[in-house]
């Protein structure tokens, strides 16, 4: 639907919004359309977006105050610039001064600074809306069928300093100066001298003090999370930290294997075509409870829910296998391994359990001296996501144990004799592992690393996605949207321009 301003959309009245200073007619414009190439970017840009419903983002304007920019004319500016990798509405601003293809695309507004960062919160709402169109147009003209999807994760930086986190102890007593300070400024008793790290003026220290009571509460979160964490994978309090700055990004190591605030972006990439069909943002240090999400947005955005998608060893746990045959989907990928597992070079330091036999009638294992191990209990394993999963606990006779030569390799620390843990899933363990076994699941495994791994490449190295332009998960996921829309669009009209991809804007 292409979008003409003298019938605007809804109850907005055309004189809600500023007159570009220039038409297709004008003379400016015509110069600068004579300048651009006939597969130009911005060319393609300016009819991809033609062809969006943007009735809600027009509608979002209340024509009261000031006349405000063609909201059109901004998000064709602001898709330019993502494609071109200038990310923050500081670029925009820039740009609009000096890109002629900018001028062209926006029939010559110069919005301002504020404008702009004012622009790209509004646009936050409809992103999901958009691409959820761009999908549907795909799917109709059947450049996508939605069937065979690839997902996997990457770490982009939170807009926060990785130097300055801070622990419970550490927050708290910052709170208490802050508040200490704040009180003084009430009474005009401000001292002379103040922390490096304190804002400078009252009104500053105020929202100062403000931002580090969420972060505290953000913190609190965090240390209730770790105490229902297993013993073995719970931290010390003094070690769970958060950065006051952007307090819901989470800590952890980014490609680069430097611990930092980040978030984690997440892309469902069809196999059979270049079109992103699901996209989230996280703010956790794994992928660990991403996948249904990820399929529920699939079905959101594009209307159909991936038949097969292929995974890494991240998303293969026994409670991913369970959800996945509830909602149909077959999963493909390793389990508990990864693309930089090496072979086995050197003895295991134990029997793995795949040498001990499940006898189903009896409900026991079986070791390979034949000895059996009986359930002697059920655990409930806290999992991520406040999920639980139940184990039965299996056990060997500790005196038959002790005797057995197998001892030194089977448990050589053991008093008790060896333990299994069963999952309550084990059976779709076991049916998955069979599954990967074989030639054809190998075969279309190896098809993820050519479809959501490029999607990575492209994000990061051409669209600059390698650090967020705003702070707060809200702005991270806005900007992984936009981003996404862009390649979505750029794929949709690409098509319709020939078979070879359009040059890049420079």
């Amino acid at each position: 639907m292409r979008i003409d301003f003298g019938e605007r959309p809804g109850k907005v009245a055309a004189d809600t919004f500023q007159q570009p200073p220039w038409t297709r007619s004008s003379p400016e414009w015509l110069t600068l359309d004579k300048q651009l190439d006939a597969d130009h970017l911005a060319r393609l840009i300016d009819r991809s977006v033609d062809q969006l419903d943007l009735t809600p983002l027009w509608q979002s304007y209340s024509g009261r105050g000031t006349p405000p920019y063609r909201p059109d004319l901004m998000l064709k500016i602001a898709l330019f610039e993502i494609r071109r990798g200038r990310t923050s509405p500081a670029h925009w601003d820039l740009d609009t001064t000096e890109n002629i293809a900018l001028h062209w695309l926006g029939m010559g507004i110069r919005p301002t600074r504020s404008v702009w960062y004012t622009f790209a919160v509004r646009l936050q709402p409809y992103l999901d809306g958009f691409n959820q169109q761009v999908l549907q147009q795909a799917h109709e003209q059947g450049q996508t069928s939605g069937k065979q999807a690839s997902l996997d994760g990457t770490f982009v930086e939170a807009n926060a300093s990785r130097h300055h986190l801070l622990n419970s102890e550490q927050l708290q007593k910052r709170c208490e100066v802050l508040q200490a300070a704040c009180q003084a400024d009430t009474q005009d008793a401000t001292a002379a001298e103040q922390p490096y790290w304190m804002a400078q003026s009252a009104d500053t220290r105020q929202r100062q003090l403000e931002q580090y009571e969420q972060a505290h509460e953000h913190l609190q979160q965090r240390l209730a999370e770790n105490q229902e964490r297993i013993p073995s994978k719970r931290q010390e309090e003094k070690h769970v930290r958060i950065s006051v700055t952007d307090p819901e990004a989470a800590l952890g190591r980014d490609k680069l294997k430097v611990f930092r605030p980040l978030y984690n972006v997440q892309l469902l990439r069809d196999v059979d075509s270049p079109f992103i069909l699901g996209y989230d943002t996280f703010a956790r240090a794994s992928d660990t409870g991403t996948l249904v999400p990820l399929l529920h947005r699939a079905e959101l955005l594009s209307g159909r829910r991936p038949e097969t998608v292929l995974v890494d060893s991240g998303y293969i746990t026994a409670l991913d296998l369970a959800d996945a045959q509830q909602l149909h989907v077959a999963l493909y990928g390793p389990w508990k391994e990864n693309d930089y597992s090496e072979p086995e070079t050197t003895p295991a330091k134990q029997l793995s359990k795949d040498v001990f036999l499940w006898e189903e009638a009896a409900g026991q294992y079986r070791c390979p001296q034949q000895q059996p191990l009986l359930q002697v209990g059920v655990q409930n394993r806290p999992r991520s996501l406040g999920r639980t999963e139940k184990l039965a606990i299996y056990r060997a006779d500790a005196a038959t144990c002790t005797a057995c030569p197998l001892k030194a390799r089977c448990c050589p620390r053991s008093q008790s004799g060896r333990n299994l843990n069963r999952s309550e899933h084990e059976e779709l363990i076991e049916a998955h592992r069979r599954k990967m076994a074989t030639p054809e699941a190998k075969a279309l495994y190896k098809r993820r690393r050519e479809t959501v791994e490029p999607s990575f490449g492209d994000a990061k190295q051409h669209r600059n996605y390698r650090r967020v332009h705003g702070r707060g998960l809200k702005k991270a996921k806005a900007h992984t949207a936009l981003t996404v829309l862009a390649h979505n669009l750029y794929e949709l009209v690409k098509a319709s321009w020939g078979a070879e991809p359009l040059p890049e804007a420079t």
